[in-house]
């Protein structure tokens, strides 16, 4: 078993002006991936502008895998719909938030780094 780094929270926001699937509207939901870990958001029906507003938490042992996002459109009766897909690399992130911690008072404890961004735009699928 690989050594766990630690966990990274993903906070699923919204979509905007999401593709049509349906006759209306589309059905969105989003997988995020990392290696064999798969997560996902509920499902908001008939939405193109989706608010999920959800946290997603995936464990690192491997900072070199890539993160993949997929959106995804749900049908009942047949496969789900590809919508959009994005993928990134969180290295970078975790490279910028190493800190030394030398000279600090023993007990000391960082509770909470929070590091945010944001994905400006998901290649469509046809």
């Amino acid at each position: 078993m690989d050594n766990l780094l630690g966990l990274l929270r993903i906070r699923v926001k919204r979509g905007i002006n999401l593709a049509v699937r349906d006759v209306r509207s589309s059905d969105p939901y989003v997988v995020i991936k990392m290696g064999k870990q798969k997560l996902k958001t509920r499902v908001i029906r008939k939405d193109v502008n989706p608010e999920w507003n959800e946290d997603l938490t995936l464990s690192v042992s491997d900072p070199g895998r890539p993160i993949s996002l997929t959106v995804f459109d749900h049908d009942t009766f047949s496969k789900d719909d590809k919508m959009g897909e994005a993928q990134f690399d969180i290295e970078p992130f975790i490279e910028a938030v190493r800190m030394k911690l030398e000279g600090l008072p023993d007990g000391t404890v960082i509770t909470k780094y929070n590091l945010q961004g944001t994905i400006a735009s998901l290649k469509r699928a046809p």
